[in-house]
């Protein structure tokens, strides 16, 4: 089928490959439902990556993830748990994609953000979006500002304080605050 528009916007997702985990009774929810160190509810079962619907204690929410970065990490602590070396998975997600011209980054989350400002200019293509939840900072997504980025990834990484008029505000130099 053909139609006529001035402009389509494609949006694909992915769904995880469940079915064996669902048949060998394993629980799944958006994915398989996994603890910290990668268990599964099946005694000596793991899971990592894309189809694993976890918690993060650091940004409190449970989310499948689809990245490279999660993938690896995952996949980094489920190997140490099978060699009972449990460390947890506790990493702040981040995800980037190269457009063209446009540089897309993101750390955390904006999942129930409940104030959201924006440090930059939009226009101009250079522009960052720091989400906030009961005034904590818990995501930024950038627009060809990586320094935006690496600092949002160092405050959320390392719980410094961050709040919304300072994110916003072209005159405060976050290598300061995140140096604090």
């Amino acid at each position: 089928e053909s139609l006529a528009a001035d402009m389509v916007v494609v949006g694909i997702g992915a769904l995880p490959n469940i079915e064996i985990a669902e048949a060998a009774g394993i629980e799944c929810n958006n994915g398989i439902v996994v603890d910290s160190f990668g268990r599964t509810s099946s005694a000596n079962v793991y899971a990592a990556g894309d189809c694993t619907f976890h918690h993060n204690a650091k940004l409190d929410v449970r989310h499948r993830l689809e990245s490279v970065q999660n993938a690896v990490d995952q996949a980094k602590t489920v190997a140490a748990s099978m060699m009972d070396k449990e460390k947890p998975y506790e990493q702040i997600p981040w995800f980037w994609s190269d457009q063209y011209d446009k540089k897309l980054q993101m750390v955390g989350t904006s999942k129930d953000a409940d104030n959201a400002v924006t440090r930059g200019n939009s226009a101009e293509h250079a522009f960052s979006v720091f989400y906030f939840r009961n005034d904590q900072l818990i995501g930024v997504d950038s627009v060809n500002r990586a320094k935006d980025h690496m600092f949002g990834r160092k405050f959320l990484n390392n719980d410094i304080a961050l709040n919304a008029e300072q994110a916003a505000d072209e005159s405060v130099d976050l290598k300061t605050l995140a140096a604090q």
